[in-house]
């Protein structure tokens, strides 16, 4: 038996969506309780790293309710994002319950806020590269870390700063910051909610880590508080999603900042094929919690505007295996070097 993990009741190899490669112009539920062992099924699976066990598309209504959901078997309103919904769940909710708990910590440190704003021991399904898993919160942490610093290191050689738009609490950022090759660079981070800055601030002091912390807005595509210097390698997290339609002056906003590079880690609604079932399912996932349906749209409708190249991954890495997030690079064309 794989230690930690609940057994599913068998694993048969998953169905695989393509990543392509382009260089011209939430939560789930968790499992219901301890499934049955794995001894009887020992020879079925199919274990990736660190102890994560394979799954196939099938057994995914065995450890959520999403799939019900989606396939209208189970009613569910949708979840409309309007500016003050974000701001109930996450300024208020989501973030300002996290700050309760670490105002009262004695000495807040970064893996510290990380459990008390989830349960990382947790085990739930998820989706990396094509296939479905069941792992850890932790893993699927270490996991976007991991890649994160994968996606950004070829940038940051002569970089001026790091930059996050919509930091959150600034996990990210802070954990990066810790990467070797990182540890030197000037750090910005920008958040929506008061309540995400506090804990930021909070988190840096901690860490000892001086940071530079401003307000971003991406339905207003406002910036404030703070000043990023030209040059500056910007990456966005599970951000940008929020805005349902987004603006088509997005990437005139960042353009204007003149970076050396844009990095958006953010589930693309275009990305999800409606020649796959699951990426039917990713879509109506996005549709029922009116999250972003045009992001590499309107990149690609301003990348002659702006004249900037653009490469993509998609579909790379999820911890909720109906929303996995695509990797969508991109800079000034007169900096083709950096996207190879």
């Amino acid at each position: 038996m794989v230690a930690g993990l609940p057994a599913p009741r068998g694993a048969e190899p998953a169905l695989r969506e393509g990543i392509s490669v382009s260089s011209s112009p939430a939560g789930d539920p968790q499992p219901e309780g301890c499934l049955r062992s794995l001894a009887s099924r020992a020879s079925q699976l199919v274990t990736g790293s660190a102890g994560s066990v394979r799954i196939s598309l099938d057994e995914l209504p065995r450890y959520s309710d999403w799939p019900k959901r989606l396939l209208g078997l189970e009613p569910f309103a949708v979840k409309h994002k309007t500016e003050s919904e974000v701001l109930r769940e996450y300024r208020d909710e989501k973030w300002g319950q996290l700050l309760k708990r670490v105002q009262n910590m004695s000495e807040p440190t970064l893996s510290e806020v990380e459990r008390a704003s989830q349960d990382l021991s947790a085990v739930g399904p998820c989706y990396d590269s094509g296939c479905f898993y069941l792992a850890s919160a932790q893993e699927m942490l270490d996991k976007h870390l991991n890649l994160y610093a994968e996606v950004l290191a070829p940038h940051i050689q002569g970089a001026s700063c790091l930059v996050e738009l919509g930091a959150g609490y600034g996990s990210k950022i802070f954990s990066l910051a810790r990467q070797r090759g990182f540890s030197d660079l000037l750090l910005i981070a920008a958040e929506y909610t008061e309540t995400g800055r506090d804990l930021i601030a909070i988190v840096g002091r901690s860490l000892n880590k001086p940071i530079a912390i401003g307000y971003c807005d991406f339905f207003r595509l406002r910036l404030e508080d703070v000043t990023i210097p030209e040059n500056a390698v910007i990456f966005t997290s599970y951000a940008v999603h929020y805005v349902p339609q987004l603006s088509e002056d997005f990437v005139t906003f960042l353009s204007r900042l003149r970076p050396r590079a844009v990095v958006h880690f953010e589930p693309c609604y275009e990305h999800y094929s409606m020649a796959s079932l699951h990426g039917m399912m990713c879509r109506r996932y996005v549709e029922l919690n009116d999250y972003t349906r045009n992001l590499v749209g309107v990149i690609e409708r301003n990348r002659e505007r702006e004249r900037i190249l653009v490469r993509m991954r998609e579909n790379v890495l999820g911890s909720n295996p109906f929303l996995p997030i695509s990797v969508i690079e991109w800079a000034p064309a007169g900096r083709s070097e950096i996207l190879g």
